[in-house]
């Protein structure tokens, strides 16, 4: 799996996540970056660093454990490679 489809699978998962949290405003930012990154991989995931720190980030969010699993997975992604 490229990392373009990393970054897909973990969004489109988290995006569900989200959903069923009611975190419907998280859920479509993080559907506009997955748009994106079918286009331009490296401005999906510096748009989604943005969404990351500061207070009512969604580093804040405390779903469950898959949540927060994915989470890491995606910042880990997105700041370990801005290539």
């Amino acid at each position: 799996m490229n990392e373009r489809e990393q970054l897909s699978a973990i969004v489109q998962r988290m995006e569900v996540k989200l959903e069923q949290g009611h975190q419907e405003d998280w859920a479509r930012l993080l559907h506009r970056a997955r748009t994106l990154s079918a286009f331009d991989c490296s401005a999906a995931k510096g748009e989604i660093l943005h969404y990351f720190g500061g207070a009512g980030s969604i580093s804040d969010l405390q779903l469950d454990d898959e949540f927060s699993d994915l989470r890491t997975q995606l910042y880990t992604l997105c700041y370990g490679k801005r290539t």
